[in-house]
């Protein structure tokens, strides 16, 4: 397997070289489009092989992730074993897959997924592009994104998170309405297929619904406007869409009531999710998206050169008098919409969360896909321009690369040539777990630190293996705090980690939010375990039975003391 350390000067300079092939490549040839997109999406692959070996956590929801999938191999039933909270059921089920083929439940194998859903989803928008906007502008507005999720070091664009089983289904619903759109005819099957990927989204994300609901008015709409057709066909196929479209749900609805957590499901996924939002109103959000953007790094670079292309194809469209297409409602219209719906959706919590930004990759590449469409258009002074932005957009990512190397600081954030190829580095505390229990038991974690969890290979023992929402004050607090206790009682996992400290993410002041906060938790932890010691600043509990201190004795940070009841 192969390995890179912090400043891999020797592999970064010839995949460099390669997107300048890759961009000679989009002007100068004219042949297959299958051809162009598997060099595309090698180049994209070489690019962020050196974050998809790195195994260890990029980001705390990968974790998360990862765990909820292990935890679902021993118990399939989620909101009963696992609660993604904002993920929906369909991230985590995604990462059982490469189990069946053999692959651990590690980092690695899950940056290669997020990989591979980032190159589908960029396959799916590039044809849809093509069908509106032209074979050579479609290809120019891949280029972009494939520079900026393959150069970037911002975690949140390599990491597997929640948005991209969504996106991907987005993505696809994209392509099927604008083939439909295309055709004279509407084929039943494809509107039948856009109805079921519909109902699935919510399930990826429920972020997405907005994105979803505009694609699903437009595929109606478009059914609608149909003159082709007789009344009683557009209305049977509408009605077909909507079926279709609550398919999935009910399935799940149905799912959830066989295995007795339709409650949960109600009360964590629906309610809880609605609930997750900070107080800040939607305008101020939409307001701070410039400060949003910045904060993706080089994201911000790319909406940028959207814009700006757009404009300037825009304007250059007007300046020829351009006449609008008939269509021009159902492709400029519907990208429009999605633009708004997708705004609306990444600042609607008002969290502000980096990787929110992968949901407006479709916009983005629609958006440039037609300015460079109307620059091709213009001769061989828009084909200039077109091929100035590219470059300069290119040698902004070389010129950082060069100034973070001669300042010093890595080029790779995700060195891999200590981590002994595939195998997981345990810290201090998964071998002090390790020490009282084995892979397959249970083992819950009090605060932030999922990576314990894919460390010791053991599933979590609580639905909500992270435990914010059982910690800070929301309407729902006591219900998330009643199913901890409960979830806890019926694992009885042999050892327990308040990782509470120094090393967690937002649960660092032990004396507010430890476990001991939920006074039912902490009477049970004190009667069944044993506190063995403070390991990385995390409280280490072991259960009577697995542990070899004398019964009335613990350790608090490594000195023996007698139990006071």
């Amino acid at each position: 397997m192969p390995s890179f350390d912090t400043s891999p000067i020797l592999y970064w300079l010839p995949v460099y070289a390669l997107c300048w092939g890759l961009l000679w490549m989009s002007f100068r040839w004219a042949g297959n489009q299958r051809v162009f997109l598997i060099a595309a999406s090698g180049v994209l692959f070489l690019l962020r092989l050196p974050s998809i070996v790195f195994n260890a956590e990029i980001n705390p929801d990968e974790s998360q992730m990862i765990t909820q999938a292990l935890t679902l191999r021993h118990d399939p039933v989620f909101w009963r074993s696992v609660d993604g909270t904002t993920a929906g059921p369909l991230d985590s089920y995604f990462l059982t897959i490469p189990a069946l083929l053999g692959l651990p439940f590690d980092y690695i194998t899950a940056h290669l997924m997020a990989f591979s859903l980032v190159a589908v989803c960029l396959w799916l928008l590039v044809k849809t592009a093509r069908l509106w906007f032209e074979e050579a502008a479609a290809r120019l507005a891949l280029l972009p994104l494939v520079f900026m999720f393959g150069l970037t070091q911002n975690g949140d664009f390599l990491h597997y998170n929640s948005e991209l089983i969504a996106l991907v289904l987005l993505s696809w619903t994209y392509y099927l309405y604008a083939v439909q759109v295309r055709q004279k005819q509407p084929v039943r099957w494809r509107v039948a297929l856009i109805g079921l990927l519909l109902g699935m989204i919510p399930f990826g994300k429920l972020q997405a619904v907005p994105m979803a609901a505009v694609v699903g008015l437009f595929v109606a709409v478009d059914l609608l406007k149909r003159r082709n057709l007789a009344t009683l066909t557009r209305i049977g196929h509408i009605a077909l869409l909507g079926v279709c479209a609550v398919l999935f749900p009910v399935f799940v609805v149905w799912l959830t009531w066989l295995n007795g957590v339709y409650d949960d499901f109600v009360t964590f996924y629906i309610q809880g999710n609605f609930q997750y939002a900070r107080n800040t109103s939607q305008w101020q959000s939409l307001l701070d998206l410039p400060a949003f953007f910045q904060n993706g790094s080089e994201f911000d670079w790319l909406v940028k050169l959207t814009a700006g292309v757009w404009l300037a194809g825009f304007i250059l469209a007007l300046r020829r008098n351009t006449r609008f297409a008939e269509n021009v409602w159902s492709t400029g219209g519907f990208i429009a919409a999605l633009l708004a719906a997708t705004l609306f959706a990444i600042t609607r919590t008002g969290s502000g969360y980096i990787h929110y930004l992968y949901f407006l990759t479709g916009p983005l590449l629609f958006a440039l896909a037609y300015g460079w469409q109307q620059l091709l258009a213009d001769g061989r002074f828009g084909k200039w321009i077109t091929v100035g932005a590219m470059a300069i957009f290119l040698m902004l990512f070389g010129i950082q690369a060069f100034t973070l190397y001669q300042q010093g600081t890595p080029l790779n954030l995700y060195p891999s040539d200590r981590q002994g190829g595939w195998a997981l580095q345990p810290s201090p505390v998964s071998k002090t777990i390790a020490r009282y229990a084995r892979p397959g038991e249970k083992l819950v974690v009090w605060g932030w630190r999922c990576d314990y969890y894919v460390q010791t290979q053991m599933p979590q023992g609580v639905a909500e293996n992270h435990s914010i929402r059982s910690a800070f004050t929301h309407p729902l607090l006591a219900i998330y705090q009643q199913r901890y206790v409960e979830n806890f009682v019926r694992s009885f996992p042999p050892v327990f980690v308040d990782a509470v400290g120094k090393q967690n993410l937002w649960m660092t002041n032990r004396k507010t939010q430890g476990h001991e906060l939920i006074k039912p938790l902490g009477q049970f932890v004190s009667d069944h375990y044993d506190y063995i010691g403070l390991v990385s600043d995390a409280r280490i509990y072991v259960r009577h039975d697995r542990s070899t201190r004398k019964k009335g004795y613990f350790v608090a940070d490594n000195k023996l003391k007698r139990k006071v009841n």
